[in-house]
């Protein structure tokens, strides 16, 4: 009997030591990753001049709610470029909105790592939304109910696959949105990373979604590549 309940906290020991083994590999990916993600950002900023970062200017007044900038990091004892997002404009975000960010942020990568296991990805506009783990069923169906009447975005939603850094990984650059009159804009600016070549491409949308009540669909995009 003694034997059995050494054995039993033995497996349960190892099982822990296993998991936090995976987190740590995950963090170690994930910082990996921003760090090849700051300098090909910081490499890309200093080629270009101001015109890259110009101003969207439509009917309605956009709100920037996300962005990139560089910070201090004391662990790594350097400057990484990271995600920024409007604290105040995400706890106040309206339904529809939620789901129009929630269905980005689950096509486009945003700090994304694995948590204890690929099954798990967290990503951080996700979060902010409260979405749980990006393509999980909690997710999915919360999309899914919102977007039921746009065929294309819900088989989008459907075969979502997480957005983990690759060699070749899109992420997000700026976010402004703004809405009224039952519909929602959006205009995106993207980075196209591929570290395998050292590079970094810009591209940037404009988008607008109308709200019917609790239901919401994508009724125009245009796609370009600066």
């Amino acid at each position: 009997m003694n034997i059995s309940i050494k054995q039993s906290t033995f497996s349960e020991d190892h099982h822990q030591v296993n998991s936090n083994a995976k987190k740590i590999l995950a963090y170690i990916i994930f910082t990996a990753a921003l760090l090849i993600l700051s300098v090909l950002v910081q490499n890309d900023l200093s080629a270009n001049d101001n015109s890259q970062h110009k101003v969207y200017v439509t009917q309605n007044t956009l709100q920037k709610i996300v962005w990139r900038e560089d910070i201090y990091d004391p662990n790594l004892k350097g400057t990484v470029n990271v995600i920024k997002l409007d604290d105040n404009y995400f706890a106040n975000i309206s339904g529809p909105e939620k789901a129009v960010l929630g269905y980005l942020a689950s096509t486009i990568g945003n700090e994304c790592y694995a948590d204890g296991s690929k099954q798990n990805v967290k990503c951080k506009i996700l979060s902010a939304l409260n979405m749980g783990y990006q393509c999980s069923e909690e997710s999915k169906t919360f999309l899914k109910n919102w977007f039921r009447d746009d065929a294309v975005i819900v088989s989008q939603v459907e075969k979502c696959k997480p957005t983990l850094p690759t060699t070749i990984e899109k992420t997000f650059d700026e976010v402004k949105i703004s809405s009224a009159d039952n519909k929602i804009s959006v205009e995106l600016k993207g980075l196209k990373l591929n570290i395998k070549e050292n590079s970094v491409s810009r591209w940037s949308e404009s988008m607008t979604f109308r709200v019917e009540g609790d239901k919401v669909s994508l009724t125009e995009r245009t796609k370009k590549s600066d």
